[in-house]
């Protein structure tokens, strides 16, 4: 073999065929990718923890709360008790709630890049083979 059957066949010192290559191409791939995706989605779910935000919706910002007097009626210790547990509960749920929105829009932006990813994987060797057909058709008309 020389120089010549290089040029003629350039695939042919590596050893792969076409079989191979259109294995490769849509069978192996594209398990890799989604097994990449998953990857990804697992560790957005872990970082953002939506079961444990979702657990711990009202609970109250980092656990600032204050008791009730058990003696006497105080008006007063009381409504400033309230007031304490009420505006910390309502700062824990926005808090919270701002967490699970970016969280849930972090993944559907990363299923997006992912789902249009796959499908330029899976589509890009039609628009290859269209676009050869739109060279080569002048040729033959």
């Amino acid at each position: 073999m020389g120089p010549l059957d290089l040029i003629r066949h350039p695939l042919i010192f590596s050893g792969i065929t076409v079989p191979d290559f259109i294995r490769w191409y849509f069978w192996h791939q594209p398990r890799a990718i989604l097994r990449t995706y998953f990857d990804y989605l697992r560790a957005f779910v872990e970082i953002f923890s939506f079961v444990f935000l979702l657990r711990t919706l009202f609970s109250p910002w980092k656990q600032i709360t204050d008791s009730y007097p058990n003696t006497g009626l105080n008006i007063s210790k009381i409504s400033q008790v309230l007031v304490l547990n009420v505006l910390s509960r309502s700062i824990g749920l926005l808090f919270r709630m701002i967490t699970l929105l970016i969280g849930l829009m972090s993944v559907t932006l990363l299923t997006t890049i992912f789902g249009a990813f796959y499908l330029l994987w899976l589509g890009f060797p039609l628009v290859v083979w269209a676009g050869l057909g739109y060279i080569v058709s002048p040729l033959f008309t």
